[in-house]
């Protein structure tokens, strides 16, 4: 019964987005999308026009192609009519929008047309003028008071790949709320395929060309939030380091900004130094990949360099590679560094009414930085906009740090994202301060593990793309929400937080007390000296697990994590076979 209700909703489906796919061509013919058009079938065309690419708080991102669920000039129109619509009723249209764009493949034509359909709408429109970063985006909104702002990017994913975000007033990713009503709009755009757009910006009176002058106040608040000086000019000159943009943004600002802090030796992989949307020297252009590294090794050992930098190609996101005591190259992770820059900035700022921020995936060891600096540590939902969230929120506070696990930084409040470009000119700050003092980045991570403890994490990324995988990823989180766990392998299991629930439960004395988090599908559990965070996709068969410990000997917590790891598997993996 069920499963013929089933069918019959698909073939419902099936049949609404045949009659979309008949009206694209009758739309196209004739035009150079013709060919592509009629070429797709089996597979390929259902998973073209298989629903609309979704609009969310991080806008959209697809495969490039034809298709309504693709990123394609067509798809770019109807969300910009429909952002135009939005911004129009809400009577902001003079405030206008900011729009950059980075590397990718048609990046910069989606870019051009949506600046056009904006100003075509009566919408005031700052383009720039070349590749720029997500954060230059996010901090042009703020220094010229837009509504909101466009970056075409798809951050480090695939080639394939490329995206449409939408940013706030605040310079964050838009607000849930918006984005509901953003998509309300573009729903509600009907004859997107006839929309005329133009790349010939220079037609429309409302469209300010943006370039080097708003770079230079870009850099000069960058330079606001060095807290070492006296380091940097007695080192800076000293330090030799390897630079890779991964083919994207950050090769001008991040050399740029290299280069006024005093560093003189900057090695850029040449390789990877020219914006590339095909990125063929990668698999991915992920700085947390040690593939992405493979050409910057071979030129750091050839020019003798202390430290590797990257950043992806829209520069939200940096990592580094530092030399070890028996001189190999260690992959800092996203916790490590953001430890270690928090631990930076700290040692440098004013910390009165100051607070930290980090996601609630992050590791244990941020919670421990912040309390011996004295200055509050907040704990946010998964996501950087949570994080400039708290930003807006503490007007009356002193914001010192944010970060995430998976590589995104921020120091200065005048960005609302994660800033790589920051991260980079930071880290070589730190680098310069070690070296003031006999160290070398490797020595100050090392350190730390003996100032903070010693603490393990790890990420567990579970995937089931099989028929069923969906529901099988559900019922492990349903199946723990029901039946809480109350050890993990020898691990007793202390305080349960429900997230979408809203309820902290402690396992010791039964008292439950309220969850602060906004809901969201995650499940913590809090052991002796450990912590187990489950977090499924809600768009993807994934299960993603976080796991941080603490030990008193770096091989002790190594091996609380493995038995807090098997502990888990343990639990889990039956659900998944059922």
């Amino acid at each position: 019964m069920v499963y013929d209700r089933v069918e019959i909703i698909w073939k419902r489906f099936v049949l609404m987005e045949q009659k979309v796919y008949e009206s694209w061509k009758k739309a196209l013919a004739g035009t150079e999308y013709a060919e592509e058009l009629n070429s797709l079938c089996g597979e390929a065309l259902e998973e073209a026009f298989l629903g609309y690419l979704e609009f969310g708080t991080a806008g959209m991102r697809g495969k490039l192609g034809l298709g309504i669920n693709r990123m394609n000039t067509f798809t770019v129109r109807r969300s910009t009519q429909g952002l135009a619509n939005f911004i129009k009723e809400e009577g902001l249209s003079e405030k206008g929008v900011a729009i950059a764009y980075d590397s990718r493949n048609m990046s910069k034509e989606f870019a051009k047309e949506t600046a056009w359909l904006l100003a075509e709408n009566g919408i005031k429109v700052y383009l720039y003028e070349d590749l720029r970063s997500v954060p230059q985006l996010s901090f042009t909104i703020l220094q010229l008071g837009c509504a909101a702002g466009v970056v075409i990017t798809a951050s480090h994913n695939p080639k394939e790949y490329n995206g449409y975000k939408v940013y706030g007033a605040d310079g964050g990713q838009v607000a849930p709320d918006d984005a509901k009503k953003i998509t309300g709009y573009i729903d509600a755009v009907e004859d997107y395929l006839s929309i005329k757009v133009s790349q010939n910006i220079e037609e429309q009176e409302n469209i300010t060309i943006l370039g080097q002058d708003m770079d230079e106040v870009y850099y000069e608040k960058l330079m606001s939030i060095l807290s070492h000086k006296e380091a940097l000019a007695k080192n800076a000159k000293d330090l030799r380091i390897v630079y890779t943009p991964l083919h994207g943004s950050g090769n001008k600002p991040v050399r740029e900004m290299l280069r006024r802090i005093g560093i003189e030796h900057v090695y850029v992989v040449s390789e990877q130094e020219e914006p590339n949307g095909d990125f063929p020297t990668v698999i991915v252009p992920n700085p947390e990949s040690r593939d992405s590294y493979r050409l910057a090794f071979e030129l750091a050992k050839e020019k003798n360099a202390n430290m590797i930098i990257a950043t992806d190609p829209d520069s939200d996101r940096m990592g580094a590679a530092v030399l070890d005591g028996k001189g190999e190259w260690h992959l800092l992770t996203g916790n490590e560094i953001g430890c270690l820059l928090m631990d930076h900035v700290l040692s440098g700022k004013n910390k009165e009414h100051g607070y930290i921020v980090n996601s609630v995936v992050s590791t244990l060891m941020a919670d421990e930085v912040a309390a011996r600096y004295g200055v509050k540590s907040i704990k946010v939902l998964t996501g950087f906009r949570f994080i400039a969230e708290q930003i807006k929120l503490r007007t009356e506070e002193n914001f010192l740090f944010g970060f995430e696990e998976s590589y995104g930084y921020l120091a200065g409040d005048f960005v609302r994202d994660k800033d790589g470009i920051q991260a980079a000119m930071l880290i070589a700050e730190a680098a310069c301060v070690c070296m003031e003092k006999g160290m070398t980045l490797y020595d100050l991570a090392e350190d730390m593990y003996q100032r903070f403890g010693f603490y393990s994490d790890e990420v567990i990324s579970i995937t089931r793309p099989e028929l069923g995988g969906m529901d099988r990823i559900k019922n492990v989180v349903a199946e723990l929400r029901e039946h809480n766990p109350v050890e993990f392998g020898e691990y007793a299991v202390r305080e349960v937080t429900d997230i979408e629930k809203g309820t902290v439960r402690n396992i010791l004395s039964g008292e439950r007390s309220e969850c602060t988090f906004p809901k969201s599908n995650v499940l913590m559990f809090m052991t002796a000296g450990g912590r187990v965070i489950l977090r499924p996709s809600g768009t993807e068969p994934k299960l993603k697990a976080y796991l941080s410990v603490r030990g008193s000997t770096r091989e002790e917590s190594k091996e609380k994590l493995a038995a807090l790891k098997a502990g888990l598997m343990e639990i889990i993996t039956p659900i998944l076979e059922q």
